[in-house]
């Protein structure tokens, strides 16, 4: 089993592998940029390199276990997600960006991605999200909740539930308000956060 970190940001997933390495996920985890994942780039890759020893390694064949997908520097972030499910086939896969639009989550989830993650973001959070995505869960950001249940048939509201939302809300009946994150953790290599 393994975990591939697919990323063009080698601060990032230097990290990560290392990080990654105490988690609940398929050991090892392996890290390569997006153009591994092109024709003929692992043939023009023809030694391991200290700065990235996975550089030289050939696609899998057949499904992969787990796939960090990072899209915040990729010239078309829709492309880089169909050649990762086109060519690792992954079992449960998490994307990061920094531009988290309806589309993309949209494109995502449709292609079998069970989370989408907003960086930059602490490494404990990014690192909790795989291990939840391993596990099974979903990691999608509340925005994508509210576009899902707006573009739902389901959502009109029957008259009984109209009347009740013209209801002025009671304290009772409010959600609390959410907590403010905690302040980011400050690891010994210097990083707070990871994207």
């Amino acid at each position: 089993m393994t975990t591939y970190l697919i990323a063009s940001n080698e601060m990032m997933c230097r990290i990560l592998a290392r990080r990654m390495e105490g988690q609940d996920i398929p050991l090892p985890v392996r890290w390569h940029c997006p153009e591994w994942l092109t024709d003929g780039a692992v043939e023009s890759a023809s030694v391991h390199t200290i700065d990235n020893p996975d550089e030289a390694e050939p696609l899998p064949h057949g499904a992969v276990d787990l796939v960090l997908v990072d899209c915040s520097t990729a010239d078309d972030p829709h492309d880089l997600l169909d050649r990762v499910h086109a060519r690792l086939a992954p079992r449960r896969w998490l994307v990061l960006s920094d531009a988290l639009d309806d589309a993309l989550m949209t494109r995502a989830a449709r292609l079998g991605a069970a989370g989408c993650l907003a960086v930059p973001a602490p490494v404990d959070l990014v690192c909790a999200a795989a291990a939840l995505v391993w596990a099974g869960g979903q990691c999608f950001p509340r925005s994508a909740l509210t576009m899902l249940s707006a573009r739902s048939p389901s959502s009109a509201q029957s008259p009984q539930s109209a009347q009740s939302s013209q209801q002025p809300a009671t304290a009772a009946g409010t959600a609390s308000t959410p907590m403010p994150p905690p302040y980011p953790q400050v690891y010994p290599d210097g990083s707070t956060a990871i994207g």
